[in-house]
């Protein structure tokens, strides 16, 4: 039998999600170190090519030694598989090429979580975003993890930058005896974090300002817990062995359904929830118990059906390969190298008095 809850009801506004992943067994593989900037910019450059390769907005993101959070705002279930997909792949081959971890670097399939239109909602679960690293007593303020973490870009409405390495063209060059830079054959990538949908309402400097003192709370807050007990601090997390499994068993609860503010918005996302299973629970029984070949035109859209390509919009086509910088050889030797290109992933264009707006926007490709 099918399963629905790996699918997305369709929404024409697009659908808040929370994604969470975690290391196999837990490792700290995600460790932003021995140099942080390097991992950093490795970690967004994977981000920014997932983006450009599957349509998402990123509101934010928080990657811990050995899980990470993502706040999307995805069109359907399509959009989110392809961005995932390729998200996890690459990261497993790029990162784990770094720490000389073969095979997956992530432990099991990552979880999605609903979150409801709700302004509260969405606003609690941007905090419980931004108070990690403070909660779990390693830092005093967000802005201080090592790592990548949404407080500071969203904090100063910066973008957040890192590098795609075109290893195939790097290895093809090494193979024609080319004396190659780290940069020879990389792509900058920009990405703007966009606004909750909730909020879109407001200027960017309005949310920012709630952004920062939601900052402030999450400080005195977790301050006034510690009672006067000193933060692991950034030189212990930058230690941290990579491979050695923790002392004790990671925390883990059973995910809910939805993150809801109301039992009202609760009860209507599981009506429409209970609805969309239904369809796809009949229409996945006809088409794999009774073998009814027209039944695969009953699923809902936005689902998978099993073993059945995506019902909905088809996928976007595959973007082609980031540029890289020009290079001017002689014979084998490079003699001049031009800047490294720049992909900029924007955020929604917001529209005053709106509450709908363009779904995505990828900036144009600059040498």
């Amino acid at each position: 039998m099918g399963r629905p809850e790996r699918n997305l009801p369709e929404s024409p506004d697009g659908i808040l999600v929370e994604v969470t992943d975690r290391v196999i067994g837990a490792r700290a593989l995600l460790a932003p170190g021995p140099n942080p900037k390097v991992f950093n910019e490795l970690v967004v450059g994977l981000l920014g090519r997932a983006m450009e390769h599957s349509p998402v907005e990123l509101c934010a993101c928080v990657f811990m030694s050995n899980h990470m959070h993502l706040l999307l705002h995805v069109r359907d279930q399509q959009a989110l598989s392809r961005f995932m997909y390729h998200f996890a792949c690459n990261s497993s081959k790029k990162i784990g090429k770094i720490r000389k971890w073969k095979g997956s670097l992530w432990g099991h399939r990552y979880d999605v979580v609903p979150i409801s239109r709700e302004p509260e909602a969405q606003w609690k679960r941007l905090e419980y975003h931004l108070s990690h690293g403070v909660k779990e007593g390693l830092v005093e303020s967000p802005i201080e993890w090592p790592g990548v973490h949404a407080a500071v870009p969203l904090l100063r409405g910066e973008k957040l930058e890192g590098y795609w390495f075109n290893k195939t063209k790097e290895w093809a060059a090494r193979n024609r005896g080319q004396d190659v830079g780290t940069y020879d054959f990389a792509t900058k990538y920009r990405i703007e974090l966009a606004q909750l949908p909730a909020f879109r309402h407001l200027s960017p400097e309005a949310y920012q300002d709630k952004v920062s003192q939601l900052i402030i709370e999450i400080q005195d807050r977790y301050r006034a817990e510690r009672d006067g007990n000193p933060v692991a601090g950034v030189e212990k997390i930058l230690s941290l062995d990579p491979y050695e499994p923790p002392t004790r068993h990671p925390k883990s609860s059973s995910r809910p359904r939805f993150h809801v503010a109301s039992r009202q918005a609760r009860d209507e996302l599981w009506k429409e929830y209970a609805a969309f299973a239904t369809q796809y629970r009949m229409a996945s029984e006809a088409l794999r118990i009774r073998r009814n070949p027209a039944a695969i035109d009953w699923f809902p859209t936005g689902s998978y059906p099993p073993a059945s390509p995506f019902v909905g919009e088809p996928a976007p086509p595959r973007p082609q390969s980031p540029p890289t910088r020009r290079l001017v050889l002689d014979g084998l030797r490079i003699v001049d190298r031009g800047e490294i290109p720049v992909v900029e992933i924007l955020a929604p264009v917001r529209v005053e008095g709106a509450d709908s707006c363009e779904f995505f926007r990828v900036g144009g490709r600059s040498p």
